[in-house]
């Protein structure tokens, strides 16, 4: 893990993503312009939370763990930024 994430501890039900970098480089070998590239909806489980409870009371146990390849929705999730790095937040829920 790198810098941002060793420093950012989700807490409930939230689980800190790495978003996969889409491919700037075509198989042949042509380079694409950043305006044709899309966003990449998988990543990398970095860190997660504790788990929550639901609005019934009941606890929510986190089935993912660090380490894990999930999909994600294309939109939501609060950025997390540093310098050189960019994480997402997500609820546990939202992840696919």
């Amino acid at each position: 893990m790198a810098g941002l994430a060793k420093r950012i501890a989700p807490l409930a039900d939230r689980v800190l993503v790495r978003r996969a970098v889409a491919a700037s480089q075509t198989a042949s070998g042509l380079y694409l312009p950043e305006s044709s590239q899309r966003k990449e909806n998988t990543g990398e489980v970095l860190a997660v939370g504790p788990g929550g409870f639901s609005m019934s009371g009941a606890e929510v146990k986190m089935t993912l763990k660090a380490g894990d390849q999930v999909i994600l929705p294309e939109f939501g999730g609060h950025k997390v930024s540093d310098d050189d790095e960019e994480l997402q937040l997500f609820r546990h829920d939202d992840i696919l």
